[in-house]
């Protein structure tokens, strides 16, 4: 059947990686002047300081695991002997991770004040480990950058080290902490998801009508704004606000006989905390109803510090001050570029060869 034309009915590929490890060898050379006996010396690169140095793939590589794939100095030290064939040590990539560290300053600049200057913006905290002592990252974000940082405090002053809220303008969304509320630049907007599952606990516990009732208006309220997104509107009808509205206060009302304040007692319970939240902040726990644009929760926020979680899971905490900020601009700038549909690698890459600084440019093929 050789001469026979054939048709192709499945197509099948192997995927597999070959890696090559490159090494430039340089070497100076010497010429001494005929004339006067002078000696001449051509200079190295200046990327090249040592003996031994690293290029950005290596360097970008060790960042890249250490502090977003959450390995070990150690381990990836072995990683990068075993596969890659480079004879690195893990003190090397500990000064690497410091160098990036200061190579992405003016990018995280530029990523604050995306975050400062959007509508809605995503922010949240959650304990690290440094040292052994409890320390707080804390997030500021949107659907185009990450912001984060580390400080000693989880309050006010954690967040003003921070810098974004203090200057946002636009809606903020976050669980409800008071020290949010004390931001008067801005509006504020409650993740419901935390309410819900604050909902769910006192109906277990209590069996409270008005808790069941509240659960079933904010998803009912959910699903009425996903409808009519979905058929193109832009915001929910006058009279159908109203409905909610309505029907908000009488829960409240139920709440207040099924959950009286007992004036005997400085403490209250936890059902009648969480009923007075719902009649202090209505408008900041609906506001996902009366503009389209804020979010029925604060998912966005959970998401760009949840690696900070899983380093905690993997090593129990930082060593240092001084890592876990690193690793809070790592996740940053790395966070951010995935927002933007760009490489890490190529993100981390660039700017250590200062070739890169923008995160907020057209975005590079993905590896």
């Amino acid at each position: 059947m050789s001469g026979e034309s054939g048709t192709v009915i499945e197509p099948r590929r192997k995927v597999d990686v070959e890696i090559v490890t490159k090494i430039t060898e340089y070497e100076q050379v010497e010429v001494v002047c005929p004339c006067c006996g002078s000696e001449n010396r051509e200079e190295f690169p200046a990327d090249v300081s040592s003996h031994i140095s690293y290029g950005e793939g290596v360097q970008s590589f060790g960042v890249l695991l250490t502090n977003y794939a959450n390995v070990s100095y150690g381990k990836t030290e072995k990683i990068m002997n075993d596969v890659l064939g480079v004879p690195i040590r893990a003190g090397t990539i500990v000064n690497h991770v410091n160098e990036f560290a200061e190579k992405s300053a003016g990018v995280l600049a530029e990523i604050a004040d995306n975050v400062k200057a959007g509508r809605i913006g995503h922010f949240d905290e959650t304990s690290v480990k440094v040292n052994g002592k409890n320390q707080w990252m804390h997030t500021a974000g949107n659907a185009e950058a990450t912001y984060n940082t580390v400080h000693p405090k989880r309050g006010k002053e954690g967040t003003d080290d921070n810098g974004v809220l203090g200057e946002f303008g636009g809606v903020a969304v976050h669980d409800c902490l008071a020290q949010y509320f004390g931001y008067d630049n801005c509006r504020h907007a409650v993740c419901n998801a935390h309410l819900l599952r604050e909902l769910q606990g006192v109906i277990d516990n209590t069996k409270q009508a008005w808790a069941t009732r509240m659960q079933e208006l904010l998803r009912e309220m959910k699903t009425s704004v996903d409808e009519c997104k979905a058929d193109g509107g832009t915001a929910l009808p006058e009279e159908v606000l109203k409905g909610f509205t309505e029907k908000y206060e009488r829960i409240l009302k139920l709440g207040e006989f099924e959950s009286p304040r007992d004036l005997s007692q400085k403490k209250q319970s936890k059902p009648r905390n969480l009923l007075d939240r719902f009649i202090g902040y209505r408008t900041e726990i609906t506001r996902f109803a009366h503009d389209f644009a804020v979010p029925f929760t604060n998912n966005q926020a959970e998401r760009d510090i949840r690696n900070a979680k899983v380093k905690m899971k993997v090593s129990g905490g930082f060593r240092s001050e001084l890592g876990a900020k690193n690793f809070a601009k790592i996740s940053s700038v790395v966070g951010t570029a995935t927002k933007q549909g760009a490489s890490a690698f190529k993100t981390v890459r660039g700017i250590f060869a200062r070739s890169l600084d923008s995160v907020f440019c057209k975005p590079q093929p993905l590896l």
